[in-house]
């Protein structure tokens, strides 16, 4: 195969890839919307959706990475160390302007790609501490009331019963 197949091959690889990407950030804005809403049928839904995306980029991942091994073998590079960056370089219009393109897009894609998921993490922590105190308080001991003896001295009473009944 040519250095020329094999630009094109890695250019057709980013493009797949990116694509993915933009469906898996549609996919985490969705989930956003629904953590607002707090349907938890849809955010299932949504995790399994993101699950088979998820698969679906480690598999791109390897493609381009065979692409990579093969040109940095043309072009007596190590395949390790070679970049993107590198192989703009390296390679001649229209590859190099091809492969600036999508790093960009890429860049900037995966950043919002990023500040979503940051946002799905903040809401997801939100609500397990909504949960974690709903819990507490339900499973807490009833609090302390006040219960005046003879002489008008506050007698203390052990009744701590949560509001779960539960024997051990």
């Amino acid at each position: 195969m040519s250095d020329k197949n094999l630009a094109e091959n890695l250019i057709t690889a980013l493009r797949y890839e990116y694509k993915t990407y933009l469906e898996i950030l549609k996919l985490a804005e969705s989930k956003t919307d629904s953590l607002v809403k707090n349907d938890v049928e849809a955010i299932v839904a949504i995790s399994e959706k993101e699950r088979k995306m998820a698969e679906q980029t480690l598999k791109l991942n390897q493609a381009r990475e065979q692409i990579i091994k093969a040109l940095a073998q043309r072009l007596d590079k190590d395949y390790k160390t070679l970049t993107i960056a590198e192989l703009r370089t390296l390679l001649k219009d229209p590859y190099s302007t091809q492969l600036n393109e999508i790093q960009t897009e890429m860049t900037e894609l995966l950043r919002k790609l990023s500040a979503r998921n940051e946002i799905n993490k903040k809401l997801i922590e939100n609500a397990i501490k909504f949960l974690d105190f709903n819990i507490q308080l339900l499973a807490g001991p009833d609090p302390a009331s006040s219960t005046y003896g003879k002489g008008g001295l506050e007698v203390s009473s052990n009744n701590s019963r949560s509001m779960f009944d539960y024997k051990y």
